[in-house]
């Protein structure tokens, strides 16, 4: 393996992005555009989505789609280089795209442009980095917030998750209270969990994608050559982290190389800018990643949920099996998106089938869905059951109702009065014998279809006879 770069100068156009879903809870009851409207007001500046031709007319019409960008972020800080700490100062722009599933993608993306001071491989790495580490020596400038927000990117996403949906609820938490919402620790962020506990989020863990890098390197000639040098430098955490090189998903284009990793992603072209409005160079690979991180999230929080309720044999309900059902379905159609975005969805199947050190989304999805189909197998059986013992029940009560002329003989008979004044001297007795017989017999029904449904036997013996007899 080439050996892998930590020093020399990056490009100086390109981008470096974070991805993050969160689960919207009770915020989630209405379209994206009025979610930003609600939270940010009638003036919110929202991103045209139909000028980015990435989804389809029906998504754009009804509105399932929208984005927006919050006033940049400054920030400063320290990085951790190999060859001792460096100050780093730069300014970011968060990015939130809502989906009308209830959950939203939270981007911010650090352009080389905004970047003051040295940039090269091993700073970039350590931008990186920034996004694992919790307790990363930066400090993230938000508004309202003089002393900034310290710590990695996930504390600036946890706090541009917490601001849009308390806005969007009608709160107006202080900016000093919104700052200590947003500290994330080793088990996660705090405020989160108090929403789920209080029942306003159904998903505490949000799911990370991870990061982006975008390099326009004029020195880019088709070859493989210069991805060689570079990947490695970006998708590895050090010289002897892994042997094996990154994969180029499109290995069929001289024009752009594209890597993606379980939580990386880098694409590498010849020429290009960044765009003044998604502050990216590549608007259509990082839809594409926002759209997978989406479904990522997506599946992950169903499928923790799910594993969470076999592991620990808890009860759900059919409407809990309904809301994992609609998310699913409503986040794993790539026919949701624009046709021509095809050319690089196809490209990237392949590459998720083919790269053994990724998890293929599509196995995660086969797991959620094997999960939910059990749960449907389980509610329906138990429906039958019910069915079984309200059929049972009924069939006691009429079974006693045409008894009673009997039960009246009998007790006239034994307590030795004519039948016709049963009724009035003995009501009680009469009463209470057919209540022991509406019980006697919906008990034993019970037994027998206990009994019955406990000890299937899918074929007959003379069916299982026969065969033997017509094989032999």
């Amino acid at each position: 393996m080439t050996k892998v770069i930590i020093r020399g100068s990056a490009p100086q156009t390109g981008t470096i992005s974070w991805a993050r879903s969160y689960d919207l809870g009770d915020a989630a009851g209405r379209l994206p555009r009025d979610l930003f409207i609600a939270a940010y007001g009638p003036d919110v500046v929202l991103s045209d989505i139909d000028a980015h031709a990435f989804y389809d007319l029906q998504t754009l019409r009804r509105g399932h789609v929208a984005r927006t960008r919050l006033p940049p972020v400054d920030f400063d800080g320290i990085l951790n280089l190999p060859d001792g700490d460096r100050p780093v100062r730069g300014t970011v722009a968060v990015h939130i795209i809502a989906y009308a599933c209830g959950f939203v993608v939270i981007r911010p993306t650090l352009r080389f442009d905004r970047y003051q001071g040295d940039l090269d491989y091993a700073a970039l790495h350590q931008l990186e980095r920034a996004f694992w580490r919790y307790d990363y020596p930066l400090r993230w400038h938000v508004p309202g917030c003089p002393d900034g927000l310290p710590g990695g990117v996930r504390t600036l996403m946890n706090w541009a998750f917490l601001d849009l949906y308390e806005r969007a609820r009608g709160a107006t938490p202080s900016p000093r209270r919104l700052a200590e919402w947003a500290y994330e620790g080793i088990q996660g962020c705090d405020r989160l969990h108090e929403l789920y506990a209080a029942g306003r989020l159904s998903y505490p863990f949000p799911v990370s994608f991870g990061t982006q890098f975008e390099l326009v390197e004029p020195a880019f000639d088709g070859t493989d050559r210069l991805p060689r040098r570079i990947a490695p430098a970006l998708l590895r955490a050090d010289p002897g982290d892994l042997t094996a090189e990154p994969v180029n998903v499109e290995d069929d284009s001289d024009l752009v190389c594209w890597y993606l990793e379980e939580n990386q992603a880098l694409t590498l072209t010849g020429t290009g800018r960044v765009d003044d409005e998604l502050d990216v160079v590549d608007i259509d690979r990082t839809q594409l990643l926002e759209f997978l991180a989406l479904r990522r999230a997506t599946l992950r929080c169903v499928q923790r949920d799910t594993q969470r309720v076999l592991t620990e044999r808890l009860q759900v309900t059919r409407a809990q099996i309904e809301h994992w059902q609609h998310i699913v379905a409503s986040t794993t159609d790539d026919y949701v998106l624009h046709d021509r975005i095809g050319r690089l969805i196809e490209p990237l199947r392949r590459h998720y089938a083919q790269e053994v050190r990724m998890r293929d989304i599509r196995h995660l999805e086969e797991q959620v869905r094997a999960n939910l189909a059990w749960f449907q197998e389980r509610i329906d059986t138990a429906a039958d059951w019910t069915g079984g013992l309200v059929g049972a029940a009924v069939g006691a009560a009429a079974l006693v109702i045409s008894l009673q002329d009997v039960v009246r003989i009998v007790i006239a008979t034994l307590v030795g009065v004519p039948p016709g004044q049963v009724g009035e001297r003995y009501g009680l007795l009469i009463a209470a014998a057919l209540l022991v017989l509406v019980l006697l017999s919906f008990l034993g029904s019970l037994l027998v279809i206990k009994r019955l449904s406990s000890r299937l036997r899918p074929f007959s013996a003379w069916r299982i006879d026969r065969r033997r007899r017509w094989f032999a």
